[in-house]
């Protein structure tokens, strides 16, 4: 049975064995290489193509975050896990509109990294059980800023859109159709309340997705 070929990203020498000690007790899942910095983990990924990333945010040289952001512009199906003990809402929203797949914080247990492998590679996206309960209570709390909640995939456009790229830009950099961006930006425009691209770029400034 052909395994899943993993990259593990991460500076630190006993979490990587730790890692790459529990992976080896998933079947169907090997690892691949081990990177310990952001370079290392792009020319790795560039020349083994695996299925899945695991990456820590916090690396010398690019973060994780500049990585999945550089993954993102060349290799738009291997799937992104942050492994990282940073539980702070801003960093995870920069995870993910960099255009990872999961975030999964370092404390996990087995099953949620058998989960979390597993949802990824199915096209879903995964969340530590206590990342999803923060977002929750945020939600009910009102604290999103604006009050609008932006999918992954809307804050990735949303920070392209803004940053100056054209819809034929947008889509080679995420790997899908014009016609998608072009729906993306339609629903983003709705959703905010906007009528154009200066209303998506001041929205996207007032809400740091861009600085």
């Amino acid at each position: 049975m052909k395994k899943t070929r993993i990259i593990l990203a991460d500076d630190q020498l006993l979490i990587r064995a730790g890692i790459r000690a529990i992976v080896e007790t998933l079947p169907g899942f090997q690892i691949e290489a081990e990177c310990t910095d952001g370079y290392e983990a792009i020319s790795a990924i560039q020349r083994l193509q695996p299925d899945v990333v695991l990456l820590d945010i916090a690396m010398p040289g690019p973060s994780g975050i500049e990585v999945a952001r550089t993954i993102r512009q060349f290799d738009p199906n291997t799937k992104i896990l942050v492994l990282s003990s940073v539980d702070r809402p801003e960093i995870i929203e920069q995870a993910l509109a960099a255009g990872v797949n999961g975030y999964l914080l370092k404390d996990f247990v087995l099953a949620e990294l058998l989960q979390a492998l597993e949802m990824v590679l199915h096209g879903e996206r995964f969340l530590s059980p206590k990342i999803r309960e923060m977002s929750r209570i945020s939600d009910a709390e009102g604290t999103s800023g604006s009050g609008t909640q932006l999918t992954a995939r809307q804050t990735e456009i949303l920070r392209l859109v803004a940053s100056g790229r054209t819809t034929k830009e947008i889509a080679r950099d995420l790997g899908i159709s014009p016609k998608t961006v072009e729906f993306h930006r339609s629903r983003l425009m709705e959703r905010i309340g906007v009528h154009d691209v200066t209303g998506l770029t001041r929205f996207a400034l007032q809400t740091g997705v861009v600085c």
